[in-house]
């Protein structure tokens, strides 16, 4: 089995409090071959060799590791990096509502876009119903107010096919899935079957609707695109209102199953989730 090796983070965090050695993780992310050291010196603006090699020590190891002579940044370091430009740290990010014309399939209200907290919302303003997630702002920074909702269903699509695959949305470990919503078909408000994701290192918890879950399986994905339907640049509840007809239904109660049904025209793909939140029997039935 793999070993992993932690240090205390709040002496890993320390050693980044300083602006020379942001500078020096900032110069060696545009170096990708490495610096020596009279390289990474003559890059950052320090007048002092001593001074520089004491802030220098400080980050090799954890964010910087010296091989033959050169310096280059650990993964850990060119994650910093990338969040600090990602404004992770120290943006914020709002966006005042943006109305859209996606139909609710639960109420038949609208969705709105918007942005609280660094979390997009898309959401529909009668039920309630859709997706909310975290955003980095500047994976939205300078996109136009017309573009806004097409990237950001594209990022949401990126976080839902990495919690798909099994990796925690918080700390990427791997996450124990499980259904643990069936359909109703006596409710007076109908309710989306209920895939959880729960970390089996953080203790974070996502989930998402099955009939999502099924729409990014990629066999299901060929019937929408062979059908003229952009998985990648659209909602998912915006490629089921496109459809002819799109059923969810309990299949078992012990184990629990549902199974999803996706149809148009004379074709039809379907899929069972199981007790485990596993996706299997996918079948595609008709023409295309």
């Amino acid at each position: 089995m793999p070993t992993v090796d932690r240090q205390p983070a709040v002496s890993m965090f320390s050693s980044l409090a300083n602006e020379t050695r942001l500078t020096i993780l900032d110069v060696l992310a545009d170096a990708s071959s490495g610096l020596s050291f009279s390289q990474l010196y003559d890059a950052v603006p320090i007048d002092d060799t001593g001074n520089f090699n004491y802030h220098l020590t400080q980050l090799t190891g954890s964010f910087v590791r010296k091989q033959d002579g050169i310096y280059k940044l650990t993964p850990g370091g060119t994650e910093i990096v990338g969040a600090l430009v990602a404004g992770t740290f120290d943006a914020d990010l709002s966006i005042n509502p943006i109305p859209t014309d996606w139909e609710c399939l639960q109420c038949d209200g609208h969705f709105t876009v918007r942005c609280v907290d660094k979390r997009a919302q898309l959401r529909c303003d009668t039920c309630g119903s859709g997706s909310i997630f975290s955003v980095p702002p500047n994976a939205v920074e300078s996109i136009s107010k017309e573009d806004l909702p097409t990237t950001l269903i594209q990022w949401y699509r990126t976080q839902m096919q990495h919690l798909r695959a099994g990796f925690c949305h918080r700390c990427s470990s791997q996450t124990d899935r499980r259904l643990v919503e069936g359909v109703d078909p006596d409710a007076d408000t109908p309710t989306p079957s209920v895939v959880r994701f729960d970390c089996r290192c953080c203790g974070a918890s996502a989930s998402m609707s099955g009939a999502t879950l099924v729409t990014f399986h990629p066999v299901v994905e060929g019937f929408f695109r062979q059908h003229g339907l952009e998985t990648n640049r659209q909602h998912p509840t915006q490629v089921w209102r496109a459809l002819d007809s799109s059923a969810v239904q309990t299949v078992s109660e012990n184990p629990l199953e549902v199974e999803v049904h996706f149809s148009m025209g004379e074709e039809t793909v379907s899929a069972v989730i199981t007790a485990t939140g596993c996706v299997e029997d996918v079948r595609r039935v008709g023409t295309t």
